[in-house]
């Protein structure tokens, strides 16, 4: 387990939570083989060990600065931001992959149905 950063006792901010998942990616131990490691946004390409403990230090003196546990606007609107960001890609997904899950209903039936009909007419002939 991640050792916790000055400041772990206050509330959580959107911050802290990005320093908490930068910790969980890069011990390796907590990620399964096939979890594939988000891309730097900073470089586009995948992290590196050495980028994400980087970022994890800024990332922890950036928490260890902050006077009080509160949380600016600014900072706020960001969290939101990229939130919805998220939402945004995960219901992209969640719709493609319900077509998809459609698509392939609609030929398994058409294809029992095919197959059935076919059998009971040649039975019958």
């Amino acid at each position: 387990m991640p050792k916790l950063s000055p400041g772990a006792g206050r509330p959580s901010t959107g911050r802290q939570y990005r320093c908490t998942m930068l910790t969980h990616i890069a011990d390796k131990n907590t990620m399964a083989a096939s979890t594939p490691i988000p891309n730097n946004p900073s470089t586009g390409k995948a992290w590196t060990r050495n980028e994400l403990l980087t970022e994890l230090e800024v990332e922890r003196k950036r928490n260890s600065e902050r006077t009080s546990g509160i949380v600016s606007w600014s900072e706020q609107v960001s969290n939101v931001q990229a939130r919805w960001r998220i939402h945004l890609k995960e219901w992209t997904i969640l719709t493609h992959q319900v077509y998809e899950l459609g698509r392939e209903c609609r030929v398994f039936t058409e294809t029992r149905l095919l197959a059935s009909t076919s059998t009971s007419l040649t039975r019958s002939n």
